[in-house]
């Protein structure tokens, strides 16, 4: 009787420990991180990077290659054009160093990130990145 009893408490714990780490995977699983950060900070302006929101939730379609390159359109993004990405945003928008707001046309990744790229390159400071971004990579037009 008394080993039937620890044997049930056994099969009950063991059933809570199952549940608990289910639970804990099917919330990581589901969390996606919501600020992809700027990979580099620039001393121009009082904010050191730009800031892309978008409604794409999905961080693995800014995992595709840019054009021809090898660089993935997060990093050309991030790295080259100083600027964060908050997924899962009410609207596709970029917010330059200067805090001046800029709605976004575009609705795709790959088109988001052409159309950032523009708009930056337009910019001030944006154009020297620009420049170095299509010295580093002589695909780009």
């Amino acid at each position: 009787m008394f080993t039937k009893s620890i044997n049930n408490y056994y099969i009950s714990f063991v059933r809570y420990i199952i549940l608990t780490i289910a639970l804990l995977l099917s919330f990581n699983v589901y969390s996606q991180e919501v600020e992809l950060p700027a990979l580099r900070l620039s001393d121009n302006f009082s904010k050191s990077y730009r800031v892309f929101n978008t409604t794409i939730s999905d961080k693995s379609l800014f995992q595709q290659y840019y054009n021809d390159t090898n660089l993935t359109l997060d990093y050309v993004i991030r790295y080259h054009f100083y600027t964060s990405i908050n997924l899962n945003s009410d609207q596709n928008q970029l917010i330059s160093m200067d805090g001046t707001i800029f709605n976004l046309s575009s609705k795709n990744a790959k088109n988001l990130t052409d159309e950032i790229i523009s708009l930056v390159s337009k910019m001030y400071v944006g154009r020297k990145e620009s420049m170095e971004f299509k010295k580093l990579n002589k695909k780009i037009d």
